[in-house]
C-alpha cells in the first residue's frame, strides 16, 4: 500500500485547494487529476469528439456514461505512477454506474491510504444549494451530489459548509491522526 491520499467531491467544494494545503501541510506533492487525465484517457482510446457528439446528441448523462468507461480504467495507472502523493481526484473522477466499473475503483482506491469525500454538509438540500460550481454546472453536479459512489469508495468524509480553509485542512488532519 502506498501513502497515498485521494480527495473526491463534487465541483466547487475546495478538493484543489485542500490538495494543496494537505501537500504542505503533509510534506507530500499534489497530483491533480483535471492537468493529468487526457494523457491517460487518450492512451486507452477515448475520443473527445465522440464524448462532445455523444453529449450533443443524446445528452450529458450519456456523455457521462461513455466516459465512466475510460475514467475507471485510468484510476489504477494514476494511482501506480503517483504514490505518496495526495491525489485531487477531480470532480466525478469516482462516480460509476457501472458494477464492474465500481469495483475497478474499489480495487484502486484499496492501494491507498485514503480516500477523502468533501462535501459541503450532510444535509442534500444544503449541498445544492452551497456550491459555486452549480451555477454553471447544476445538472452534473446534483448527480455527483447525490452519487452512492460517494459513501461507497470513501474512507472519510469532511464537510466543509460555513468553514474556512484552514479549518477544513485542520480537521482533515485530525481524521487522519496527523498534524502538519
Amino acid at each position: 500500500m502506498n501513502s497515498a491520499i485521494v480527495l473526491t467531491g463534487p465541483i466547487g467544494v475546495g478538493k484543489s485547494t485542500q490538495a494543496q494545503r494537505l501537500g504542505k501541510a503533509l510534506d507530500m506533492p499534489v497530483c491533480v487529476y483535471d492537468e493529468i487525465k487526457d494523457n491517460y484517457r487518450y492512451k486507452i482510446g477515448l475520443s473527445r469528439e465522440k464524448a462532445l457528439s455523444i453529449q450533443a446528441e443524446q445528452g450529458v448523462y450519456a456523455m457521462l456514461t461513455y466516459m465512466n468507461e475510460y475514467k475507471s480504467q485510468i484510476l489504477q495507472p494514476i494511482i501506480d505512477d503517483y504514490p505518496d502523493h495526495i491525489i485531487d481526484l477531480g470532480a466525478g473522477a469516482h462516480a460509476f454506474d457501472e458494477p464492474h466499473q465500481v469495483e475497478r475503483a474499489r480495487q484502486a482506491f484499496a492501494a491507498v491510504s485514503e480516500v477523502i469525500l468533501f462535501m459541503p454538509s450532510a444535509d442534500l438540500a444544503t449541498n445544492i444549494k452551497a456550491l459555486p460550481g452549480l451555477r454553471e454546472n447544476y445538472e452534473v453536479n446534483t448527480f455527483l451530489i447525490m452519487h452512492p459512489t460517494n459513501e461507497w469508495l470513501s474512507t472519510k468524509t469532511v464537510y466543509t459548509f460555513g468553514k474556512t480553509p484552514e479549518e477544513v485542512t485542520a480537521e482533515v488532519l485530525r481524521k487522519l491522526g496527523r498534524s502538519g
